[in-house]
C-alpha cells in the first residue's frame, strides 16, 4: 500500500486523513486523563489505541488487493445479453471529497459492521439460548482469539463488499441496456441509510436490558473506535482506484469513454 502514497505529497496524504488522526489523538488524550474512554484507560491506552487503529486499518485496507479478482468474478453477472457495464466520463470521481470520504462512507462502513455484528450476536443468542451481555457485545480489554477472528472476518467482509460498490461509484460505472438505451446507476451510495439505521438500531437492541443512555454511550465509543480506520480505508481506496483504474475497467470487460447526450442517446467507444 505504500506505493499509493508516492504520487501524493506527505502533506496531501496527512490532510486527506486528518479527521482520522484527530480522532485518534483525541482518544489518546481523553483516555489518558479519564478512567476509561473508547474501551481503554491509563497509560496503556497509548499503545492499545494505536495498535487497534493500525490493526483495523490494515484489515480493512489489505482486501483492496483482491478488488481486481472480484471484478473478474462479478463482471459476468452484469455483462450478459443486452445488458453491459459502461463508464460515464462525467461521473468519474476519484478525488477525495470531505462529505463523501470523511462522513458518508465511514458511517456507511460503521453501520454495516454494526449490522453484521448485531445479526451474528443475535444468532449466537438464539443458538446458545442465553442473553447477550455487555461483556459479550463490547470490545474486551484483553486479547481473545474468538473476538479477534470474529472481528477480522466481519471487517474483511465489509471491506470486500464496500470496496467493490465504491469502485463502481467512483469509476462512473453504469448499467446500460442496449435494447432500451436505458442507463442505470448500479449503486450510488447504495444502501447508505439502511446499514447506518439498522446497524445502530440492531446494536442498541442488544442492550435492551440496560438504559438507552448507557447503550448510546457504548455505541458512541464504538463509533469512535471504528471511524479512524474507515477514513484511512476510504482514502487508500481512492488512491488505489486512481492507480489501477485501467486494470479494473479491463477486468470488468466494459465499454468506456461514454458521454451521455440525453437519457435516450449515448455515444460509446470500445475499451
Amino acid at each position: 500500500m505504500f506505493a499509493h502514497w508516492e504520487k501524493k505529497s506527505v502533506r496531501e496524504n496527512i490532510h486527506a486523513m486528518m479527521p482520522a488522526l484527530a480522532v485518534v489523538l483525541a482518544t489518546l488524550i481523553v483516555s489518558g486523563l479519564t478512567m476509561e474512554f473508547a474501551f481503554t484507560s491509563g497509560w496503556q491506552s497509548v499503545w492499545k489505541t494505536l495498535l487497534r487503529f493500525f490493526r483495523l486499518s490494515a484489515i480493512l485496507t489489505l482486501p483492496l488487493f483482491l478488488l481486481p479478482k472480484i471484478c473478474s468474478l462479478l463482471e459476468g453477472f452484469f455483462n450478459r445479453g443486452s445488458r453491459q457495464l459502461i463508464q460515464v466520463e462525467e461521473e468519474l470521481a476519484l478525488n477525495i471529497h470531505p462529505l463523501k470520504n470523511w462522513i458518508l462512507r465511514p458511517f456507511q462502513g460503521i453501520g454495516l459492521s454494526m449490522l453484521i455484528s448485531a445479526k451474528l450476536l443475535s444468532f449466537l443468542e438464539i443458538y446458545t439460548g442465553s442473553r447477550i451481555s455487555l461483556d459479550t457485545a463490547l470490545p474486551a480489554g484483553h486479547f481473545t482469539p474468538e473476538r479477534f477472528f470474529g472481528a477480522t472476518a466481519i471487517a474483511i467482509l465489509v471491506s470486500l463488499l464496500l470496496s467493490f460498490l465504491w469502485a463502481l461509484d467512483d469509476l462512473g460505472i453504469r448499467y446500460h441496456n442496449r435494447k432500451t438505451q436505458e442507463v442505470r446507476v448500479i449503486g450510488k451510495y447504495i444502501g447508505l441509510l439502511l446499514p447506518i439505521l439498522f446497524g445502530f438500531y440492531g446494536m442498541a437492541n442488544l442492550f435492551e436490558d440496560h438504559s438507552r443512555l448507557l447503550a448510546a454511550q457504548y455505541i458512541s465509543q464504538m463509533v469512535i473506535v471504528l471511524y479512524p480506520p474507515f477514513v484511512v480505508f476510504n482514502v487508500l481506496h481512492a488512491r488505489y482506484l486512481a492507480r489501477h483504474e485501467k486494470i479494473l475497467l479491463k477486468r470488468l470487460k466494459m465499454t468506456s469513454g461514454v458521454t451521455i447526450k440525453d437519457r435516450r442517446e449515448i455515444a460509446t467507444s470500445a475499451i
